[in-house]
């Protein structure tokens, strides 16, 4: 533990439940211990969005001394929270992002070029067939994603797009939710339709 605790301190900590060769590395309660020691020097908002996902999908798989990987959990091929510093005071309001949730899903370069005017918090990786969203909070990322995969289906365009996102958030503001902001409602690795 006193070397966990030196790390900790010099910064300089990265550890995950399997080394390089897949043999275990750390145990779950020592990511655990060192997922909070880490992350008690994070900034508010990244703090909060990792207790949230520890919360919901246990100890990371990965710590390290700026971002928390989750693999394989839920719904979402892979969760990352990262420790994002407000850029400035007076952004208290903004998103910073903090959490990035990626999925399975079968993009051309085509597909990737429909997106890109929807969202800049959209990412692709077309040869990894994966597609990521940030947000503060996880349900964000379900709406961006959800909204992503009606533009790629063809149900809806991206101006309609951009207008359900917004009316959505604004809803959610006032209490209210639905379908977009409570799970993805497509499956893993959706490929589109013709």
């Amino acid at each position: 533990m006193l070397a966990l605790a030196v790390a900790v301190s010099a910064g300089c900590v990265r550890a995950s439940k399997t080394t390089a060769s897949g043999a275990p590395a750390l145990s779950a309660e020592s990511r655990m211990e060192l997922a909070e020691r880490v992350s008690a020097g994070w900034a508010e908002s990244p703090r909060l969005a990792a207790k949230l996902m520890i919360d919901r999908y246990g100890v990371p798989d990965e710590v390290g001394s700026s971002r928390m990987i989750w693999h394989a959990s839920g719904p979402w091929k892979r969760t990352v929270v990262r420790d994002l510093p407000r850029l400035y005071s007076g952004s208290r309001d903004a998103d910073l992002g903090v959490i990035e949730q990626t999925v399975a899903y079968d993009l051309s370069p085509g597909d990737v070029e429909r997106l890109v005017p929807f969202s800049r918090r959209l990412s692709f990786d077309p040869a990894r067939m994966e597609m990521s969203s940030r947000a503060d909070r996880e349900e964000v990322n379900f709406l961006r994603l959800n909204l992503a995969d009606d533009v790629l289906q063809g149900r809806i365009g991206v101006p309609e797009a951009k207008e359900t996102f917004d009316r959505v958030l604004s809803l959610d503001a006032a209490g209210k939710t639905t379908r977009y902001l409570q799970g993805l409602s497509f499956g893993p690795g959706r490929a589109k339709t013709p």
